[in-house]
């Protein structure tokens, strides 16, 4: 009876620490994350859509930890911390999902500069005036 106490009890502390290695919220359930190259491929059938995403985390913001950059065979995409409700540590680098809804943010000629100038994104955002980031709720490492 103690061994299967014990194993419970076990089993308890590694479900809590599954779940504690979000940076944000768990999700509420679990779906297969897309791939950043699958998802670029087809955008305009996912804005405005809850998803999961996965790639590597290339970058991540020093000044707030508030977002990270994607990598998926050399597809990119930004995933931003939705009204900066976690932050992620700028050392943070690996395979990583994240979940959220995608959307297609306008952005001034200016923030793009600073994107591209002070955060090292594509220069191609200083061609155009919007940019696909997911909104992301909650990101972790994955294995």
């Amino acid at each position: 009876m103690k061994k299967w106490i014990s194993l419970a009890g076990i089993l308890l502390v590694f479900s809590a620490w599954a779940e504690s290695d979000w940076y944000g919220e768990t999700p509420a359930e679990a779906t297969t994350p897309l791939p950043v190259s699958e998802l670029m491929a087809s955008l305009d059938r996912h804005v405005d859509q809850p998803l999961a995403v996965s790639g590597r985390i290339t970058d991540v913001c020093t000044n707030r930890g508030c977002w990270a950059v994607f990598e998926d065979n050399g597809e990119i995409l930004r995933i931003m911390a939705r009204d900066h409700s976690f932050a992620m540590p700028a050392e943070l680098r690996g395979q990583a999902t994240a979940h959220g809804v995608l959307r297609k943010v306008d952005i001034s000629p200016e923030h793009a500069r600073h994107l591209v100038e002070d955060d090292g994104a594509d220069p191609v955002m200083l061609e155009r005036e919007y940019e696909y980031r997911l909104v992301a709720d909650g990101l972790r490492l994955t294995p």
